[in-house]
């Protein structure tokens, strides 16, 4: 799992493998996403971008859980972004953000008996590639 203190709050990220996905989406808190995407770093950026948009009142989703996907996916529609990044079977990120942002993460993964897996960095080009993607939904 890792942890990003940003403000007051905190991003907690991590790595999970499903192979069945139609039971979860029902258990998600409203501050628990989970996305199918390369890498954690996207899913962190995404996140901050998300956040800041809801407190600028820029968002163009209802939901931090729908920006986020927005972000990721760099679109404006729903339904697009949900099929390009939303979850999968197989490896998915779980994104818990507020004030117990790991807390919530960590009695998720219990509650749920689910088992992470371990992720490491990606490449730095990439991750800018994925960053100007999600930093993109701004201007669109």
């Amino acid at each position: 799992m890792k942890v990003i203190k940003w403000g007051e709050c905190e991003i907690a990220i991590s790595r999970i493998v499903l192979e069945d996905i139609s039971w979860i989406f029902e258990e998600l808190d409203e501050n628990i996403q989970i996305t199918s995407v390369e890498c954690w770093e996207q899913v962190a950026f995404a996140t901050i971008l998300a956040l800041k948009s809801f407190e600028r009142g820029t968002n163009k989703a209802k939901t931090v859980k729908g920006e986020i996907l927005l972000r990721l996916a760099g679109t404006l529609q729903i339904g697009e972004a949900i099929t390009k990044v939303g979850a999968k079977k197989g490896e998915n990120f779980l994104v818990a953000f507020g004030k117990n942002a790991c807390k919530t993460l960590r009695e998720f993964l219990k509650k749920k008996a689910l088992k992470e897996v371990p992720f490491s960095d990606c490449d730095k080009e990439k991750v800018k590639e994925l960053f100007e993607k999600a930093a993109l939904v701004e201007v669109l």
